[in-house]
C-alpha cells in the first residue's frame, strides 16, 4: 500500500525524520495513488502504522491525519483522514518516498502547502528551517527540543524555482512572495527569526535591510593571522554587500535553559565555568570580526522579550550602514516611527517567541484575523502558534 502525507501532518513527519538523523533521498516521484482493496477503508489502525513505520505517533499528530492524492476517486476513505486532491499545477516528480509506500511532497510542494495555512512570517521561519541546518520537534515546534547541525534539505532557489514552475496551487500566491525573502544556513531557529525580520518588508512588519547572507566565513590572512585568535570566524549574519551584520547570542548558550523569558534558569556552581567560558569566546570573536573590518552587533534573548529591543538593534545597524555611505534607510526609519506599526511588529515578534507569553499572544494575533469572504477559516494551535486555517 501507498500514502502519501501532506501538509501539516507531513511537516511532523519530515521533523521527526530530521531530528532523528535521516535524511531525504535525492529520488522524487509522482503522485500515485494510495493502493487499497476494492472497496475497504482505510483504518485508524493502518493510517497509524503507517506513520509509525516512519517514526511518528497517530497520537502526536494534531487534528485529522492530512493525505494528498492524484484524483477525487482516489481518495482515501477514513474518518482519521482529510484528503487533498491534486489534479493538476503540480511539478513533475513532486513526491519523497521515506520508507517503502510512506511518502511526503518534496520540501519545495511541502512549503507552497504551508503558504495556504500560515501567515508570511510563519511560513518563512519554517522556510529557513527547510534550508537551514536544524529542526524544531516535531511534537512542540514552540518549545521542544531543537536539533542541530543537520543537513538542509532544499535551497532558497530550489523552492524559488519549483515556486515558478508550479500552476494553480492553494498557497501559490503567498509561497512567491515569501520566497523571495528566504536564505540558506540558518543554524539556529532564534537566528532565522532575527535574520528573516530584517529580511521582511516593512509592509510585513519586517525591517526590510535588505538581503541577507547567513553564517558567511571570514578567513584571516596576512598581518591579520597574528591579530586574531583564529584563523577564520562565521558571524550569524550580513547585510548582504556590506560589512554590517549581527550575531545571536542566546540564553542557551550560555547556560540557561531557554523555557520562558529572561531570568529563566539561572545557573550556579560548575555551569557558571561553561557559561563564562562561552561570554569570553564570543567576545573575542566579536573582536576577531572586528579586526578583519566587520560591524557584527551582539542581539541577546532579552531584546527579544524587551518591547521595542529588536527596534533598537534594527535602528543602530541602520546607521551604521548609513554612516558608511553604504545605504539609504529613512524610509525604514520613518515606518519605525510609528507608534501603531511598532506595536504590531513587537505583538508578532513576541507571538513568535518560545514560552508562556509567546503562546498567549499568538493565540490573541489568531482571534483577530480578519474572516475571509472566499475561504472557511478555523483556528488550529500549531505548535504553539495559534494560526488561522483556511478550509478550501
Amino acid at each position: 500500500m501507498r500514502i502519501t502525507f501532506n501538509k501539516l501532518t507531513a511537516l511532523h513527519v519530515l521533523r521527526a525524520w530530521r531530528s532523528s538523523g535521516r535524511t531525504l533521498t535525492a529520488d522524487r516521484r509522482g503522485l500515485e495513488k494510495s493502493v487499497v482493496g476494492p472497496r475497504k477503508y482505510w483504518t485508524r489502525r493502518r493510517i497509524a502504522a503507517c506513520l509509525e513505520f516512519v517514526g511518528v505517533s497517530l497520537s502526536d499528530v494534531r487534528g485529522r491525519v492530512q493525505v494528498m492524492v492524484p484524483r477525487p476517486g482516489a481518495r482515501i476513505r477514513s474518518q482519521t483522514a482529510r484528503n487533498t486532491v491534486y489534479v493538476r499545477g503540480l511539478p513533475a516528480n513532486s513526491v519523497v518516498e521515506l520508507r517503502a509506500g510512506v511518502r511526503i511532497p518534496c520540501p519545495e510542494l511541502l512549503f507552497i502547502e504551508l503558504g495556504a495555512i500560515m501567515p508570511p512570517a510563519v511560513q518563512l521561519l519554517v522556510g529557513l528551517e527547510l534550508c537551514g541546518r536544524f529542526s524544531r520537534d516535531a511534537r512542540d515546534p514552540r518549545d521542544g527540543k531543537i536539533t542541530y547541525g543537520i543537513k538542509p534539505v532544499t535551497t532558497a532557489d530550489r523552492i524559488r524555482s519549483y515556486v515558478s514552475a508550479a500552476r494553480d496551487l492553494a498557497g501559490l500566491e503567498q509561497s512567491r512572495r515569501v520566497a523571495e525573502w528566504l536564505m540558506d544556513e540558518a543554524w539556529s531557529a532564534q537566528e532565522a527569526l532575527l535574520n528573516g525580520l530584517a529580511r521582511m518588508p516593512l509592509h510585513e512588519l519586517g525591517y526590510e535591510l535588505g538581503e541577507m547572507q547567513l553564517n558567511p566565513r571570514f578567513v584571516a590572512r596576512g598581518a591579520l593571522l597574528s591579530l586574531v585568535n583564529k584563523k577564520s570566524r562565521v558571524p550569524d549574519s550580513l547585510v548582504r554587500d556590506t560589512n554590517v551584520g549581527f550575531n545571536y547570542d542566546g540564553g542557551a548558550h550560555f547556560g540557561e535553559d531557554g523555557s520562558e523569558a529572561p531570568g529563566a534558569g539561572l545557573v550556579d556552581g560548575s555551569a557558571f565555568v561553561a557559561m563564562r567560558e562561552a561570554m569570553v569566546a564570543d567576545k573575542r570573536r566579536d573582536r576577531d570580526l572586528l579586526v578583519q573590518g566587520l560591524s557584527v552587533l551582539p542581539v541577546t534573548k532579552e531584546d527579544f522579550y524587551e518591547r521595542g529591543g529588536i527596534d533598537r538593534v534594527m535602528l543602530q545597524a541602520m546607521s551604521l550602514l548609513e554612516r558608511t555611505g553604504q545605504r539609504d534607510f529613512s524610509k525604514q526609519k520613518r515606518m519605525l516611527r510609528r507608534p501603531r506599526l511598532a506595536n504590531e511588529r513587537q505583538r508578532l515578534i513576541w507571538s513568535l517567541l518560545p514560552g508562556r507569553r509567546g503562546k498567549e499572544l499568538s493565540r490573541e494575533l489568531a482571534r483577530h484575523e480578519p474572516p475571509s469572504s472566499t475561504v472557511e477559516d478555523y483556528t488550529v494551535e500549531f505548535g504553539g502558534h495559534a494560526i488561522v486555517m483556511r478550509r478550501m
